[in-house]
């Protein structure tokens, strides 16, 4: 069902290019127009049937628009956001895709002229270590958990919008203040990826010849784009910081059943963690 007639979408990469394909599959706007720097995106863009119509000019972009989507990362969001409310039309809605919510709210909302243009933070939580249109696809989000921030100075009409937005997409909608969500997404998302980069640069060259899947599995969001994560990293520092802290005590936990040869200890905090693991897919541990 149609909820805007214009969209724009500024940053049609993996998440951009998926979200135009999820507007135009489930009919949510009449037009999505696709804002991105370099013409050869917006080309690729229009291929793959993201987007409507595409331009390198962001006045041209958001001109008339009644919902805008940044999908950049996450360090330029408040610049973009700056720059695009000169020519966003009365009433316009904007939000983000952001893995970091805090470090961009608070920015956001000390923008002077906010009166007539409305934001409200949102983190769907679905990706994939690809980056690129050409890996866009319209189901991306379908059944994904997608973070609506809201604060004091959150429009509830905006609010209500951009849930709705979500929900069209497929995704299942949770509302929390940003705090709240770097909170959950450091120890959920943004430590894994730490996690992952680690293993992988802590492994010898020479024993990658015999990397099998396991070590593939556990190392996959490895290959995700380094100045999209540094970002992240960078900008959740203080959370990531301390769900590191609570990792390193799990596995000081592990190295120390190891080094006192506590099968007991070691195989009771083993099942701990599948048992966790386990729940994610529904399965009932032993």
């Amino acid at each position: 069902m149609r909820q805007f007639n214009k969209i724009a979408i500024i940053g049609v990469g993996l998440i951009g290019g998926s979200i135009g394909l999820a507007i135009k599959r489930n009919r949510v706007a009449g037009k999505v127009m696709g804002i991105f720097r370099r013409r050869s995106t917006l080309r690729r863009a229009l291929r793959f049937k993201a987007i409507d119509k595409g331009t390198m000019d962001l006045k041209e972009g958001v001109k008339g628009a009644d919902l805008i989507i940044i999908a950049t990362p996450v360090s330029s969001i408040p610049a973009l956001f700056r720059e695009l409310i000169k020519h966003a039309k009365r009433g316009a809605i904007v939000t983000d895709v952001g893995s970091t919510k805090s470090w961009i709210v608070d920015r956001i909302e000390k923008t002077p002229g906010l009166s007539s243009i409305f934001f409200v933070g949102s983190h769907p939580m679905a990706g994939s270590e690809h980056s690129g249109v050409e890996f866009a696809k319209e189901d991306l989000f379908k059944g994904s958990p997608c973070i609506v921030t809201r604060t004091k100075k959150t429009n509830k009409r905006a609010l209500s919008k951009v849930i709705n937005f979500w929900k069209a997409l497929g995704t299942k909608v949770e509302v929390m203040s940003p705090a709240r969500h770097d909170r959950s997404v450091s120890i959920i998302s943004h430590l894994p990826h730490i996690v992952a980069f680690s293993l992988a640069g802590a492994v010898p060259k020479k024993e990658l010849l015999y990397a099998a899947e396991g070590f593939k599995d556990t190392t996959r969001v490895a290959s995700s784009d380094p100045l999209l994560w540094s970002d992240i990293f960078l900008t959740n520092r203080e959370e990531l910081l301390r769900s590191a802290r609570i990792f390193e005590r799990y596995f000081k936990k592990l190295t120390s059943a190891l080094s006192k040869d506590s099968r007991l200890r070691l195989v009771r905090l083993l099942k701990g963690a599948k048992a966790k693991r386990d729940s994610l897919t529904g399965q009932v541990s032993a």
